[in-house]
């Protein structure tokens, strides 16, 4: 049974919590988000709390609303900045948006400013030319922005799935918080923004990233994504799939396509309580010497309980999709039989395999044709994603209406807001259940779950005869 808080102490937060949308377009996340927060149906944010103005040439220039005869002041109050980017804006006008609402709600006397961005922009952008040659001309645009928030007044930045636990470190050395005993004897007084990555700072460094987690706050996804799994999905719902389920999922095979994939890869796995399961970790695809459409993958270890991927059901899980190439190229491989690279040993096909990815980045602008091309080129009985990229909800190619869902998350980041206000950590309040009844109890009602009309797990979606009647006059 689930243990609440005190009316009081949930009151005390909601009166003094203000959300911020930074653009008009998909305002309908923020909304959603504000009205879970503050228990209000029908909100109009731009008349409640702060209107996303432009003026006529254009400039962004963003308003706090205050009620009639009340003092022009956020004082005692904790400004909560909406981002969830999308196609129809610029990455970098909503972070430069974001900064300019921080510095409005700072001169009105905001206690706190907390930018919460459904999906960080420019988070894949965490190293520069000194650690990656190929960034070389580049710049670490993680650094950037988190000197710009840190400037700008922004105390917290809260985020889903974020790329890479370096993120964190990497906040932590711009807001300050690096210890002298971990940098070099003759840097230890220089300002963030002079020391050098890696040579004078190490963003791979466990003890700086559970330091950045004070300004820098993850929320983990797979626990939500176990509990459709386990309750909602294909795999639940259909006789078919269920199959994959029995004995503790003796017929489910968990994949790491690549190292960063690894740790996601392994709480889904505690999420799902399944100790059956198998586990494989493969190093990232490489193309084929001798064919340019095909990849080689290495399989560098398997959980001592695997045999073969044969009449398996795969499941791929990441924090993102983009141009969805490699990942393409590689189910093609796993279909061939996932022949090792490095070995020659073939590990078996799977029979089905179920998709997720939390970002629907689908290469921005060209997300149709991405779409397309997923239904068309990788084999996969269901694709879920989340709506952290607003737009997947009403910008599907048609054919992927019926393989997709969408989990909605208004009220995972609701619930954040509330749990950051009253000092819970969200890095892992959403992880490490007892049990998958607990997990479904507690989670079950952060999510919803959206899917068209024609989804294969809808019914009257097959193909079907119909009469056609016309009208004569």
């Amino acid at each position: 049974m689930i243990r609440t808080e005190n009316q009081s102490v949930i009151d005390d937060v909601i009166n003094n919590v203000v959300i911020a949308p930074i653009s008009t377009t998909h305002i309908e996340l923020a909304t959603k988000i504000a009205e879970r927060v503050l228990g209000v149906r029908d909100l109009d944010l731009t008349y409640y709390s702060m209107d996303p103005r432009r003026f006529t040439v254009g400039e962004f220039c963003p308003k706090f609303i205050f009620k009639a005869g009340q003092e022009e002041t956020l004082r005692g109050k904790s400004v909560y900045i909406i981002v969830n980017p999308g196609p129809y804006k610029d990455q970098e006008g909503l972070v430069k948006r974001a900064e300019m609402v921080a510095e409005a709600a700072r001169i009105h006397g905001a206690r706190k400013i907390v930018l919460l961005a459904t999906d960080l922009p420019h988070a894949r952008q965490d190293r520069g030319p000194d650690e990656d040659p190929k960034a070389v001309g580049e710049l670490n645009t993680v650094r950037l922005h988190a000197r710009t928030f840190e400037v700008a007044g922004i105390e917290q930045i809260i985020t889903t799935h974020p790329h890479s636990p370096r993120l964190a470190a990497l906040y932590a050395l711009e807001y300050g918080l690096t210890p002298k005993s971990l940098l070099p004897e003759n840097m230890q007084n220089a300002r963030p923004r002079d020391l050098r990555v890696p040579e004078h700072f190490d963003a791979n460094d466990s003890e700086m990233q559970k330091l950045g987690l004070s300004v820098f706050k993850g929320i983990n996804p797979y626990s939500i994504l176990a509990d459709y799994m386990l309750f909602h999905s294909w795999l639940a719902k259909t006789e078919e799939g269920q199959q994959f389920l029995k004995n503790d999922g003796a017929k489910l095979a968990l994949k790491a396509l690549d190292k960063g994939n690894r740790p996601g890869r392994d709480f889904l796995y505690d999420a799902l309580f399944l100790p059956n399961a198998v586990k494989v970790n493969c190093d990232k695809a490489r193309k084929a010497k001798n064919d340019p459409h095909k990849v080689e993958v290495p399989i560098v270890w398997v959980s001592d309980n695997f045999t073969t991927l044969d009449g398996m059901c795969e499941v791929l899980a990441d924090d993102g999709a983009d141009t969805c190439g490699t990942l393409i190229k590689s189910s093609r491989w796993s279909d061939e039989g996932n022949i090792c690279a490095t070995t020659g040993e073939p590990y078996g096909s799977p029979s089905e395999r179920f998709v997720y990815f939390t970002h629907a980045w689908l290469g921005g602008e060209s997300y149709q044709s991405v779409q397309a091309k997923l239904v068309k080129d990788l084999s996969a009985r269901e694709f879920v994603t989340t709506n952290s990229r607003p737009y997947i909800s009403d910008g599907q190619y048609y054919r992927f209406k019926a393989k997709s869902t969408v989990l909605r998350l208004a009220g995972l980041w609701a619930d954040a807001i509330l749990a950051n206000e009253m000092g819970h950590d969200i890095t892992t309040r959403y992880t490490g259940f007892e049990s998958k009844e607990q997990q479904h109890e507690f989670l079950g009602r952060l999510y919803a779950i959206k899917r068209h009309s024609r989804h294969f797990m809808e019914s009257g979606t097959g193909l079907e005869k119909r009469e056609v009647s016309f009208a004569l006059r």
